[in-house]
């Protein structure tokens, strides 16, 4: 469900600006943009590798009706769920149709590839990238009948009683884990963790008392924090989230450097031709700017980014070093 956001807004910004020219895709000579034209020839297969109605599901689809307007042909979700999303991103590398891509997120690009043991393929060298979509912060969670009120209390509470308090996850090697460990590691505490088969069931022992806290993305959590069932106790980024106004960030906390979020982006087979990929960055773009998606990324608490395939790759990477790192650092596995 990643990274400061107030670097991601900037680069949000710049890429919206210019990644898309009068003549096409930033870098992208008209004549190659001609070519472009052929595809997609056919209906195009947005492969989602989590389950029916996440956030992931519920992004894609919003933005699918819209990119087959750009494209000029369907875009059909296929979801392909497990593994921590590579079993979807597998079969992405294996199609041979070229009307394939992937949708996919954080912890599925670059922190399951660091730490499992049985991929089937190679992220780096079987996935191309296409296009940053968006990003969301995490908002440190507990139950609204908890006695923990600041993150300052709950730090406290973990420093004095080492391993009492617990923590849910979606499960392994997601980033609400990470965004925990990443809080553990900076407050230098320890905290027990507990991971689910999903973020709904973690929000829900959570809301019920029967875990701690929870890190999530800001657009689960949204429903249950207006509810009055989950209290917000920070934004993990150095800006406040115009969705939760009132929550204060980590920076202001005294934890500047507890910045974690979950972004999702678009991939293609690495064999996909360059043309066909810069058709598909250009139409994604261009969906990111349409006034509705615009209100429906605010309303959702997400912030749209956009911006050249080669920017999103450049972006990977660096989060796979950020996220791998830490993963490993908490000792995260996957079987």
């Amino acid at each position: 469900m990643v990274q400061s956001i107030q670097l991601l807004t900037r680069r949000s910004v710049i890429a919206l600006a210019g990644g898309v020219t009068a003549g096409g895709v930033l870098g992208l000579p008209t004549a190659a943009l001609s070519q472009t034209a052929s595809w997609p020839s056919r209906p195009v297969r947005l492969v989602v590798p989590f389950a029916a109605g996440g956030p992931a599901d519920i992004l894609a689809r919003f933005l699918a009706v819209r990119l087959a307007r750009e494209l000029g042909q369907p875009v059909v979700i296929d979801n392909k769920a497990g593994a921590g999303g590579t079993l979807g991103a597998a079969d992405v590398t294996k199609s041979t149709d070229g009307h394939s891509l992937l949708f996919s997120s954080t912890g599925a690009l670059t922190v399951v590839p660091a730490v499992s043991t049985n991929m089937t393929y190679n992220p780096e060298t079987d996935l191309a990238a296409v296009g940053q979509a968006v990003v969301t912060p995490q908002v440190i969670v507990v139950a609204s009948s908890s006695r923990i009120t600041t993150l300052r209390e709950l730090i406290a509470a973990a420093k004095a009683a080492p391993g009492k308090l617990n923590f849910a996850s979606a499960g392994n090697g997601t980033t609400t884990q990470l965004g925990a460990e990443l809080l553990k590691r900076e407050a230098g505490v320890f905290m027990t963790h507990i991971p689910y088969r999903g973020a709904a069931p973690a929000i829900v022992d959570v809301m019920a008392g029967n875990a701690d806290f929870l890190v999530a993305d800001v657009p689960g959590v949204m429903p249950f924090i207006a509810g009055n069932k989950l209290r917000a106790l920070a934004i993990a980024a150095t800006r406040r989230s115009e969705a939760l106004p009132q929550v204060p960030t980590t920076a202001e906390m005294g934890l500047p450097e507890v910045l974690s979020s979950t972004w999702y982006g678009v991939m293609a087979p690495s064999k996909m031709p360059a043309t066909a990929i810069a058709r598909a960055n250009e139409a994604l773009n261009r969906v990111l700017q349409l006034p509705d998606a615009v209100a429906f990324f605010k309303e959702q608490g997400v912030t749209p980014v956009g911006g050249t395939a080669q920017e999103f790759a450049r972006f990977i990477q660096s989060e796979s070093k950020k996220w791998g790192s830490l993963a490993k650092y908490a000792g995260v596995t996957m079987n």
